[in-house]
């Protein structure tokens, strides 16, 4: 069986063409994650209880980076304790999901379930971009 010449070319062209795509999905999905996390940490801030003001400074959000080159994430966290020796993060998970005789406010919760969606909206941004650059 024979190849066509013609159809070789045209595959390899193509081919040539889609080389930056990967690169490009890449980008759009960092992108839209950075967005994200930039709305959940602005969510959480908003709706942390300040009576003293130390577990709202003691959230943080940083970039993870020792996840590897195909890793791309942020880690949220309520860093060190109160002045009673009480980890912070205890304090906001009790905040958060309450405890026997006390309800919690979801904070953290209701920012987590505002990332619903998330999946979707990556692959929009990406077919968004891919569709400008073709």
């Amino acid at each position: 069986m024979a190849w066509n010449d013609g159809i070789t070319s045209e595959l390899s062209e193509f081919i040539e063409s889609l080389g930056d795509l990967g690169d490009i999905a890449k980008d759009a999905a960092k992108s839209v994650i950075d967005t994200e996390v930039e709305k959940f940490s602005t969510n959480v801030e908003s709706k942390i209880p300040v009576k003293t003001g130390g577990l709202k400074s003691s959230f943080n959000v940083s970039k993870v980076t020792d996840g590897g080159s195909s890793f791309y994430g942020y880690d949220a966290a309520f860093e060190g304790n109160a002045p009673n020796g009480e980890p912070y993060q205890k304090i906001a998970n009790v905040i958060n999901y309450g405890k026997e005789n006390q309800a919690g406010t979801q904070f953290v919760s209701k920012a987590i379930r505002k990332l619903k969606g998330m999946d979707e909206r990556i692959e929009a941004r990406i077919e968004a971009e891919i569709t400008k650059r073709t």
